[in-house]
Parts: C-alpha cells; structure tokens; sequence
C-alpha cells in the first residue's frame, strides 16, 4: 500500500512558489541559483515542496479551457508576482489539484472582477456621473446598477468612495464579507482587512449592517471610523477628516511599531518584506512615497540603523545593523 505525500506545511509552500516564481525573471544571477539549489538542499521537506511546486506550475500551463490557461500564463508572468497571489497559490499548491477550482483566489477575482488593481497601483474610476472609486493597492470590485439602487461587492483590498450625486435617490450600498454599507451622499474609505471591515467616513454619513447582527443599521456619521465582524462592531473612534494618505500616493506613519509598518509597506510592493522580531517595536515616524518601496526602505533602514538584507529581489529582511 502507498502512503500518501506529507502535507506541507504553508511557508514551506509559500517559499516554493516564491523560487518558482523568482526563476522566472529574466537573466537570473548565478548567487539566486545557488541560493535556490541551498534552499531545496537544505531539507527533505523542501525538495518534496519544489517538485510539488513544478508539477501544479505544469498543470496549470497544461490546462485546456482558454480561460483558464489565460489565467494560469498570468500566475507565472513576474509581473504577477505579488504577495497575495504567492501566499493564495501557495495554498492552492499545498492542497493539491483539486483546489485550483476554488473561486476566492486573488487571481481568479481579478479576472472575474469588473475592476481591480495591481500590487502598488492606485486607480480611478468614474461612475455614470454620480460616484467616483479610487482603489488601493490590490484590490478587486464588482459593480451592478440597478433601477434604485447601485451596488458594490468590494472582494478585497481597500476602496475610497465619493458620492456626490445621488441621482434620481439611487441609493448606493457597498457589501463586504461581513456586511452591508448604504449611503446617498458621502465620501468614506472601505477597506477588507481578514475577518473584518474597517471603514471611514469624510463626509455625509452611512449606515452599516454586520451580517449576523439581527439589530437595526448603525449610523456613522463624518469623523467616524469603525470596525466590524460579521457578528458586530469591534470599535468605533474619531477620525480625521483627511481622506486617506494612500489616496494621494502616500504612506504615513506616526509612532508606528515597526512590525505594523513593514506589513503595511509590503501590500504596496511585490514579494516578501519582514523585519527580524527583535526590531518590531522599534518606533516610525514619517510620510512616506509610494512610488518606489525600495527607496522607503532604505530610508527607514538609514532612520533605525538597520540592515537591509536581500534574500533575492523580492525577499527582503530588515535586521540590527552589525557594528
């Protein structure tokens, strides 16, 4: 009797995508090659991942349906390459084939979305006059309009919304995974973060409805921001009422650990960025542009005396700077 493969174990399979991927680029250096020949090398475990990781690579390139294999190409193209889409193929590679018809991956929202935009990328868009969307980094909507109602299904990511005229008292609602929000004239940030909904109001107010929540809608009102779960609120405080430095092509942080702060940073960049445990608490203060992540690094680096260490081009540490 055969026994079956071990399972592997999530960062082991996000490692293996992100060689598979890496070996994609062109003229890949002799030090990524030996890095990457170390890696597999370096245990059992990861060998059986890689194979792992060229078999389901094989598969998706070997799929029939036009669709399909439109999709699986973009998955191996560089410029896809972003953390999300790592850590969701990563999975998918990890279960095994049968996963691959899983609707929630980022790669497949994005291809079944009516909008969405790429890691790093800040979009526009107008609607019929009436409300205007900039989404953040990485994010994926749908749009329906109906006689009296607008409807937005924000899959991931985050979403600034301006309604401005709410024509002919179309009312305009916008659904996450753990609710409802509906507004007529009002500029508010929504964002999906996992298992909650963080949303911003700017002007005008809201009301928001948890999914599980048998009490009436809660109204929010401008200089309010909360969170909530599909159960209910999990908080609710002042907010500014700035609209979102990310909407201007800036990151702010103001005594922020460094930990929250490289996390934040890495939805903006493609590939890995962490810093060592030992630096997490360390303080960032700063306005930081987005165009280019690798120069915010450094800088952050420079403030804090820190290394920056580059596992590859998109596997980057932050560590204590040895004197």
């Amino acid at each position: 009797m055969t026994s079956s493969p071990p399972p592997i174990a999530a960062e082991i399979a996000e490692q293996a995508m992100h060689w598979h991927f890496e070996l994609q680029e062109p003229d890949v250096s002799p030090a990524t090659l030996a890095a990457w020949m170390a890696w597999r090398q370096a245990q059992p475990m990861h060998e059986h991942a890689w194979q792992r990781a060229e078999a389901f690579a094989q598969r998706m390139g070997d799929l029939r349906n036009p669709s399909q294999r439109r999709l699986a190409q973009a998955a191996l193209r560089p410029d896809s390459s972003r953390r999300s889409v790592l850590k969701q193929l990563s999975v998918l590679m990890a279960a095994g084939a049968s996963a691959w018809y899983m609707k929630d991956t980022a790669l497949v929202q994005d291809f079944s979305a009516d909008y969405h935009s790429r890691v790093g990328e800040q979009r526009r868009i107008s609607l019929a006059g009436d409300t205007e969307l900039q989404l953040n980094t990485d994010t994926a909507i749908n749009v329906a309009t109906e006689q009296n109602q607008r409807r937005i299904q924000l899959l991931r990511g985050e979403l600034l919304i301006t309604r401005s005229n709410a024509s002919a008292g179309r009312l305009l609602s916008v659904h996450t995974a753990q609710g409802r929000l509906e507004a007529q004239l009002a500029q508010f940030n929504v964002r999906q973060r996992a298992g909650l909904t963080q949303v911003s109001v700017y002007r005008g107010e809201l009301v928001f409805s948890p999914a599980l929540l048998a009490h009436p809608p809660i109204i929010l009102q401008a200089g309010e921001r909360a969170t909530f779960a599909e159960a209910g609120i999990v908080s609710r405080q002042p907010e500014p009422l700035a609209i979102p430095a990310w909407s201007q092509g800036m990151l702010v942080a103001q005594d922020q650990p460094l930990a929250e702060f490289i996390a934040e940073l890495s939805r903006y960049r493609r590939g890995h960025l962490t810093c060592d445990p030992a630096l997490a608490r360390l303080r960032v203060s700063g306005t930081f542009p987005l165009a280019d992540t690798d120069k915010v690094i450094l800088a952050v680096a420079n403030t804090l005396q820190l290394e920056v260490e580059h596992f590859t081009r998109y596997w980057v540490t932050l560590k204590p700077r040895i004197a």
